[in-house]
């Protein structure tokens, strides 16, 4: 199978919650972006003003599911961490596994913070492609 084969996943919020599981779930949202970066990339892989938009609003949407994703990962590392199940063997934080894990939660909250700066810059845009239409298509810009 090659990179361009296909990728295929079942998607399911009761799905097992196992690290294997979790990571492919992971390798399969960077992968969505990938693929639409390609296709998009195709003035064919749209049609209608009412497409970018509905496109849009699905990013945005992924987008406003990030910040509990990195607060729910950051709440992992810190229980790990409280718990004694994280070591630094090497690196800027090497024997400091507190520093470590209150640094990446620092990142990972700044990267929630973005996600939502994202969401709502995106929304922003909907507001505007909501009203945008084809000439005579009989498409009614109500994206």
């Amino acid at each position: 199978m090659t990179e361009d084969d296909g990728y295929s996943i079942s998607l399911n919020t009761a799905g097992p919650r196992d690290p294997r599981y979790v990571l492919e779930v992971a390798k399969a949202l960077a992968e969505c972006a990938r693929v639409l970066n390609h296709l998009t990339r195709d003035h064919g892989a749209l049609q209608y003003p009412s497409e970018a938009d509905r496109l849009i609003r699905e990013i945005a949407s992924a987008a406003s599911r990030l910040p509990q994703l990195l607060g729910q990962v950051g709440a992992w590392l810190g229980a790990e961490q409280d718990a004694g199940r994280i070591r630094v063997p090497e690196g800027p934080f090497r024997g400091l596994p507190a520093s470590a894990v209150i640094e990446a939660r620092n990142c990972m909250d700044e990267a929630a913070g973005l996600a939502e700066r994202l969401q709502e810059a995106l929304g922003a845009a909907a507001s505007v492609t909501a009203s945008l239409a084809a000439p005579d298509t009989g498409e009614d810009g109500n994206g």
